[in-house]
């Protein structure tokens, strides 16, 4: 049982790297393909998406592939 809570934290934790790398790039670049205002919005904007961003990098990364195509 400890075996497997060890690998669930695991997952959680290397989602949340993950995510934490993707919201970087997403905050100051990515954001900017999903609305035109982003690049002259203040810093306080991207510290407001910065967490929604590392939870939801999934949904977002797959958003931004099929917006490229």
């Amino acid at each position: 049982m400890a075996g497997i809570i060890s690998l669930a934290v695991d997952i959680f934790f290397l989602y949340l790297a993950i995510g934490v790398l993707f919201s970087i790039w997403f905050v100051f670049a990515g954001a900017a393909k999903f609305d035109e205002g982003v690049p002259k919005a203040p810093w306080h904007f991207r510290l407001i998406i910065l967490p929604g961003s590392i939870l939801l990098w999934v949904p977002l990364f797959i958003k931004l592939l099929k917006k490229k195509s």
